[in-house]
């Protein structure tokens, strides 16, 4: 399908023989046509005018398509109005025969790793670290969706302090038949005797020690309880779609002495300092990095490693994995970390990870209890979502399959969550959330319900060789269904989720001022009947690709 700004622009250059970049913009008016060209930039010594350029442009312009019904000038600005006829019959035959419709193939095949997520074993997930697995989960099906083939990983902490603290608190209690959620009740006890027993944090420290030095009884024990906190906490990514492709443990790293090896390396470059307590870290004074001490603190005392030192190696790992398309999602207090991890990975001669990060979660309306009091749980709030879901379709006297509750959920969550700036602050709302009306995963998924029950009722198959549109909501949408290919490759730019639900929410408002408005199932008109069957249609795949990118199943009926 032609790409109408790149018709327009080709054909300005051609005209004026000129290299600039042509600017082509959508008016903010529908009288000021569909598309159109500031001409400002355009003057040279040959035309300093900008409104005589347009009116160059406009004289000249060799729309041998017949694209547009009108080519106009107003001041300094080329506007361009599409001839429907052409541009609706272009949109409708090109969706309608291609159900991946808003790809174009930008991976081509090929690789892309991307890391998010990544939480301790001792914790279970909670809502604003959620936040992190649905932007990793967007970005993961995003690029997939536009061609690469995409390896979602998940970096496991099997080596840190709160595993030691964790195996302490086996041994004291014992460890037989213990659930996921029973680790965690564990740590937090083991936790709190240990600000009045120094024996216990001594005996972490110990364990990591033996561990570091390849005691192999220390670390059966390390991966026995490593292993069931990671399983817990993919079955809870799992309830909202999220899963992974590779696991890779911080243990591996360090029996490999591939720790120690990029010790050495630091060392070699003169950068490798030992401060008063012992610990060694990387002197990154030659680079601008926001704090005032410019150091990564790499070892504790005894020189056994700290979490940046294990990431460090985890990062050459990635890079020799794929060092082309490589990224990592982190929450915004993460950047100054990740700018120390990537002036120490310069220094060795590796590149860093390309960096999407975002913002945190909050919560509006109701209050909600969490097991500590301090964070609401995923696991937790799935269940409150669920609960207010049920109230709603109890409250409209309407029934929901567990299966369809479950997708519903999802949608709720995602949508809202993803439906914000990643820049900005989450205020998560679950009354609008689970709302039927609004910007809201529930409105749009009740939408494409609609679709399909219109299309259901249809007892025949209606179609046309020339799709025929006569309404100004139609125009509309069949300019938003063109769009959407360009808001893809958009988002590979700016990885901004909410590009993407606003598109959505936009487009299926105005599928229901079009269901309002536009006879489709009594039309007697078998072409503009078939017409508007086949924009419907495309409405749907568009929808349905949209929320897919977004990991969000569509339902048949609610």
């Amino acid at each position: 399908m032609i790409n109408i700004k790149k018709y327009i622009s080709d054909n300005v250059k051609d005209i004026l023989k000129t290299e600039k970049n042509i600017i082509v913009e959508i008016p903010p008016r529908d009288n000021m046509g569909d598309y159109s060209v500031p001409c400002f930039s355009l003057k040279d010594e040959n035309h300093p005018n900008p409104v005589e350029i347009a009116e160059i442009i406009k004289d000249n312009f060799n729309d041998t398509k017949k694209y547009f019904k009108k080519i106009f000038v107003m001041g300094p600005y080329i506007n361009f109005e599409l001839n429907m006829d052409i541009f609706g019959n272009m949109v409708t035959k090109e969706i309608l025969e291609n159900k991946n419709y808003g790809s174009l193939n930008q991976g081509n095949n090929e690789d892309m790793l991307i890391e998010h997520t990544s939480i301790n074993p001792n914790a279970s997930p909670h809502l604003g670290r959620s936040r992190c697995a649905l932007i990793g989960d967007f970005l993961s099906r995003l690029y997939k969706f536009t061609g690469y083939n995409v390896e979602r990983h998940y970096f496991v902490n099997d080596i840190g302090k709160q595993i030691a603290m964790l195996v302490v608190g086996c041994e004291k209690y014992g460890s037989n038949n213990l659930s996921f959620n029973d680790m965690l009740d564990l740590y937090v006890k083991i936790n709190n005797e240990a600000k009045n027993d120094e024996n216990i944090l001594n005996k972490a420290f110990e364990y990591l020690n033996k561990l570091e030095n390849g005691d192999e009884e220390i670390r059966e024990k390390f991966k026995e309880i490593t292993d069931l906190c990671v399983e817990g906490q993919m079955k809870i990514f799992k309830q909202i779609d999220i899963e992974f492709d590779v696991f890779t443990h911080e243990s591996d790293f360090v029996y490999g002495h591939i720790t120690d090896e990029i010790l050495d390396k630091i060392k070699e470059k003169g950068k490798l300092k030992e401060d008063e307590n012992e610990r060694l870290y990387a002197d990154l004074s030659d680079y601008d990095i926001p704090t005032k001490n410019p150091v990564l603190v790499l070892t504790r005392g005894d020189k056994s490693s700290l979490y940046p030192l294990r990431d460090l190696a985890y990062s050459i790992f990635k890079i020799k994995r794929n060092d082309k398309n490589n990224l990592i999602v982190l929450g915004e207090d993460q950047i100054v970390y990740m700018q120390q991890i990537a002036a120490t990975l310069d220094i060795i001669g590796y590149p860093a990870p390309k960096l999407t990060s975002y913002s945190f979660v909050l919560l509006d309306g109701a209050k909600m209890a969490t097991r500590d009091g301090t964070l609401v749980l995923l696991e937790d709030f799935i269940k409150v979502t669920n609960e207010k879901l049920k109230e709603a379709f109890k409250e409209r006297n309407l029934s929901v399959t567990d299966d369809n509750l479950n997708v519903l959920m999802n949608a709720c969550i995602k949508f809202t969550m993803l439906n914000v700036s990643k820049s900005k602050v989450v205020n998560f709302n679950l009354d609008k959330a689970t709302s039927f009306t609004g910007e809201s995963g529930v409105y749009i998924l009740y939408s494409i319900v609609r679709i399909n029950s219109i299309l259901n009722k249809l007892d025949k198959e209606y179609t046309t060789d020339n799709y025929k549109f006569t309404n100004d909501i139609e125009f509309k949408i069949l300019k938003d269904l063109y769009a959407f290919p360009e808001i893809i490759n958009n988002l590979l730019a700016t990885h901004e989720p909410a590009t993407l639900t606003k598109y959505i929410f936009t487009l299926t408002q105005k599928f229901s001022k079009l269901y309002e408005e536009v006879n489709i199932s009594n039309e007697t008109d078998e072409v503009l009947k078939a017409s508007r069957i086949a924009l419907i249609k495309n409405i749907r795949t568009v929808l349905t690709n949209g929320l897919e990118i977004l990991g969000i199943k569509t339902i048949d009926k609610m």
